[in-house]
């Protein structure tokens, strides 16, 4: 059994803490980033919990081997992930997410020969219909779980015996949670696919030319939408006007750069994103990080290597 905790001070960190995810997560809201992952993992089963001050954007690859089931203790938002349900994770080669502001998610993961139900429309996200008081109960000991594990003194190794039973008490109560073929849902069909491919061709456009972004109204013009349109699945799937989400996205990349590079000069970290005007870029790299390009690339060249 493995148990590991982690306290981010950045959301690109965060991202590199769950061994097996390939993830990339940007920071989309100003402040000063503070996160946290609890993650217990036998060779059966894994419980991580995850939670963070600021709203994010989450890029990830989940293991294929796994069925993923996702439930919020605390989800400040209507999307996605419903407060009081169980959403299982569909199989694919990406899956991308905007979680809100002072988030606290809980993920299961268990082996996928066990509850092949699970299979049916596998390619989609659904949410299983289970019935409150169990989602209660079930949730309460996983919670109570991951807050034990984050309240023990750091230094002290857990028991032998206390390992065996914290993975026979998550096995027992996955079995519970799933012990009957539970009915699936998919979540607002096909308004939810719309919007989401909207946001997704035009992150994927602003990506494939990152020096030279193309214009809100060059993106609508490609995808043949109008400028409502545009704004209206922003604002519904990521909580932002097109505007401010896709140039947080670019800041958090140049970001990446710079831990990947610390060394390298600013303005070409900048530009490589389409930032050309230095004084903007600085100000709004500091609105969103709370620190400026100069001294995100202090810190960084004063720490060890």
């Amino acid at each position: 059994m493995n148990i590991t905790l982690h306290h981010c001070r950045d959301a690109a960190e965060q991202a590199l803490r769950l061994d097996g995810w390939q993830q990339e997560i940007s920071q989309i809201e100003a402040g000063h980033f503070s996160g946290e992952i609890v993650d217990v993992a036998s060779h059966s089963v894994r419980l991580f919990r995850e939670s963070a001050n600021l709203s994010l954007f989450q890029r990830m690859h989940f293991p294929e081997s796994q069925w993923h089931l996702v439930t919020p203790i605390r989800w400040p938002s209507a999307s996605l992930f419903g407060i009081d349900t169980v959403t299982l994770l569909p199989r694919c080669d990406q899956f991308w997410s905007v979680v809100p502001s002072n988030y606290d998610l809980l993920v299961v993961s268990i082996d996928r020969s066990r509850h092949e139900w699970l299979g049916r429309d596998e390619y989609r996200l659904r949410r299983l219909e289970v019935s409150p008081g169990l989602l209660h109960q079930v949730r309460g000991q996983w919670q109570w779980m991951t807050d034990y594990l984050s309240q023990r003194p750091a230094h002290e190794p857990i028991p032998p015996a206390l390992q065996q039973s914290l993975v026979h008490q998550l096995e027992e109560s996955i079995d519970m949670l799933l012990g009957s073929d539970v009915p699936t849902i998919e979540p607002d069909a096909n308004n939810y696919r719309t919007r989401r491919y909207i946001v997704e061709r035009c992150q994927a456009l602003i990506q494939s030319r990152p020096e030279d972004p193309p214009s809100l109204m060059a993106l609508c013009d490609q995808l043949k939408i109008s400028r409502r349109t545009l704004q209206y699945s922003f604002q519904a799937e990521v909580g932002q006007s097109p505007v401010a989400y896709l140039r947080a996205l670019r800041l958090n990349a140049v970001r990446r750069s710079l831990l990947q590079d610390p060394a390298q000069y600013l303005a070409d970290a900048a530009a490589a994103q389409g930032f050309f005007h230095q004084s903007y870029f600085c100000r709004e790299y500091r609105r969103l990080f709370q620190e400026s390009p100069s001294a995100t690339r202090a810190r960084l060249l004063e720490s060890p290597s």
